[in-house]
C-alpha cells in the first residue's frame, strides 16, 4: 500500500510542477492523472494521436494560454484522445491521464465519468471508492483509508495509522511513529 501511495505521490508532484512550470517538456505520464507532452502553441505534423470520439488519427497542438488541445487539420478542439504509443487517454483540456475515467454515452461519443473525476480549470478531483485524490492551486492532497498525504512544491506529509513523515525539498526531514 506504500509503494502505492508513494508512486501517486511521484506522480502528483509531476502534476503540481507542470501546473507551475510554463515550458515542461518531458513528463513520465504513469499516474491516473498526469499531463501529457505536447509542443506548446505550435502546430506539429505528427499521427501518433488518435481523436477518441472520431476513432481517427489527429495532428495535434496545445495551447498553452487557453490550456486546450486542438486538432491541426481544423483547429477544432480535441476533448478526448488516445496517445498510440503509450495507450493512454488523455484529456485534451490540460493534457490529463484519464484512463478508467471516461465513459461511453448513448449516442456513441466518450466523455468523462461525472462520477469519478471532475476537471475545473487547474483544479482536479478524483473519486474511487473510499480513497479520494485532489489538486488545487498547486496543491496535493490523497485520502486511501486511514493513509492520508498532502503536498506542495516545496514539501510534502504522510500520514498512516502509526506513521507521520515529513519531507521538505526532497529530504525527509522528520519521522514519528506511534
Amino acid at each position: 500500500m506504500i509503494k502505492q501511495i508513494l508512486t501517486i505521490t511521484g506522480s502528483a508532484f509531476i502534476i503540481a510542477s507542470c501546473q507551475e512550470a510554463s515550458n515542461t517538456n518531458s513528463i513520465n505520464a504513469d499516474s491516473m492523472a498526469t499531463e501529457q507532452p505536447a509542443v506548446d502553441n505550435s502546430q506539429t505534423n505528427n499521427t501518433k494521436y488518435v481523436d477518441l470520439n472520431s476513432g481517427q488519427p489527429v495532428d495535434l497542438y496545445y495551447d498553452s494560454k487557453k490550456k486546450k488541445t486542438y486538432s491541426a487539420g481544423n483547429d477544432e478542439p480535441v476533448d478526448l484522445y488516445v496517445n498510440v504509443a503509450t495507450g493512454d487517454t488523455i484529456y485534451g483540456e490540460g493534457r490529463y491521464v484519464v484512463n478508467n475515467y471516461i465513459v461511453k454515452t448513448e449516442d456513441g461519443k466518450y466523455k468523462l465519468d461525472n462520477r469519478k473525476i471532475k476537471i475545473d480549470g487547474d483544479e482536479i478531483k478524483i473519486k474511487e471508492g473510499d480513497k479520494k485524490f485532489k489538486i488545487e492551486e498547486g496543491e496535493m492532497k490523497i485520502k486511501d483509508g486511514d493513509t492520508k498525504l498532502k503536498a506542495d512544491a516545496d514539501e510534502m506529509k504522510m500520514k498512516t495509522e502509526d506513521m507521520k513523515t515529513k519531507t521538505e525539498e526532497g529530504e525527509q526531514t522528520k519521522t514519528k511513529k506511534d
